[in-house]
């Protein structure tokens, strides 16, 4: 096993105007599961496939357990690559698939079956090796894939998207067992989703790409907590944090009716007197007491009731305000009670010791 680091890495797709990874420093622990999140587009894949080495970058270095990769063969860096979905081949038995890796670099057929009925029975899956994949269910599919990528004993492992287009739904994608069998192995993993829910749910740590750029590297919590730009906040969560531009005047964020404070050091530095709010759904409530309060921090936004989700348990009411610079759109989450209808003209009161401010400018969290 072994630590990966990318030094300054940037890569260019012919016909596009630019980088799909800008000038990025990420460095990965021995053994750790990192989680590469973002939207479709943003650069996970293609750092996925700058370590395995199918794609070449135009400048920076690639590190593997301490050794510059960069102008090595893919064959030769001891990384294995999970692509899209389940990445198992259909026609092909679930021993076949496990072997497969083997089988490329013509090991003899007696090692072959060795280690794959070694590899099977530690994964779980060793009963079912003379099934096709399409006969497995969930959890045992996902162990075929672990197989294989484990059977030739590799530094890192990749794995690209792995619950893409699999239909699974996202209450079951927490259970993966990819997790834990990469911490049972012990192998250092990257693991890209779209998905920031499976990034919490599973990770050692997690790093947010937004348009071929690393805009922020650490645990759930840190991630989740406090987000360190506007892309991770508007991203990061089964409900994103809404982010509401807002005027920066006399020592508050204005916008509506309501107001939050602006510290000396979050003033200074201020790019201009645009300041966003971010506020995540559960911190927005539907009516309440409007008024300023301690006189400082508080009051309330004025919206129209677009669109009102119900589960059952709760509901999410996505509604639409005035703000400083056009129409700008909420999301707010409530427990049970009478929602509102579409059309309703709503008094949405916010927690505003709760609020996380960032500069209009540069997108960058303002200090706390």
């Amino acid at each position: 096993m072994a630590g990966i680091e990318f030094v300054d890495v940037t890569r260019v797709q012919r016909g596009m105007w630019r980088p799909v990874l800008e000038r990025v420093d990420l460095r990965v622990r021995d053994g750790e599961l990192m989680v590469l999140t973002g939207a479709s587009g943003s650069g996970k894949s293609a750092l996925l496939r700058a370590l395995a080495g199918a794609d070449e970058t135009i400048s920076g270095r690639v590190l593997i357990d301490g050794k510059d990769v960069t102008e090595l063969a893919p064959d030769k860096r001891g990384v294995s690559m999970l692509a899209q979905g389940f990445a198992l081949f259909p026609q092909l038995s679930v021993r076949d698939n496990i072997a497969f890796p083997l089988t490329m670099r013509k090991n003899s057929q007696k090692a072959v079956a060795a280690r794959v009925a070694a590899i099977a029975e530690r994964c779980g899956v060793a009963n079912y090796l003379s099934a096709r994949p399409e006969a497995l269910n969930f959890d045992l599919r996902q162990r075929a894939m672990m197989a294989r990528a484990l059977v030739n004993e590799p530094l890192a492992v990749c794995v690209d998207e792995p619950l893409a287009g699999s239909g699974v739904p996202m209450m079951m994608r927490a259970r993966t067992p990819i997790a834990t069998l990469q911490r049972e192995f012990g192998v250092t993993m990257l693991y890209a989703t779209c998905s920031s829910t499976d990034a919490l749910a599973i990770a050692d740590r997690i790093a947010v790409i937004d348009r071929g750029v690393v805009q922020q590297v650490g645990t759930a919590s840190e991630v989740f907590e406090r987000p360190e730009t506007v892309a991770v906040a508007g991203f990061v969560g089964q409900w994103p944090m809404n982010v509401i531009p807002a005027v920066h005047r006399d020592g508050f964020a204005h916008v509506g009716g309501l107001r939050v404070k602006v510290g000396s050091a979050q003033a200074e530095a201020l790019t201009g007197d645009r300041v966003l709010i971010g506020l995540r759904p559960e911190e927005l409530n539907l009516g309440g007491d409007a008024s300023i309060g301690d006189g400082s921090t508080g009051g309330a936004l004025t919206a129209v009731a677009v669109l009102i989700r119900d589960d059952g348990r709760e509901y999410l009411v996505h509604a639409r305000m005035d703000g400083p610079d056009g129409p700008v759109d909420l999301v707010v989450r409530q427990q049970r009670g009478a929602p509102p209808v579409r059309g309703e003209n709503l008094l949405i009161t916010a927690n505003a010791a709760a609020a996380h401010l960032f500069d209009a400018g540069t997108g960058r969290r303002l200090p706390d």
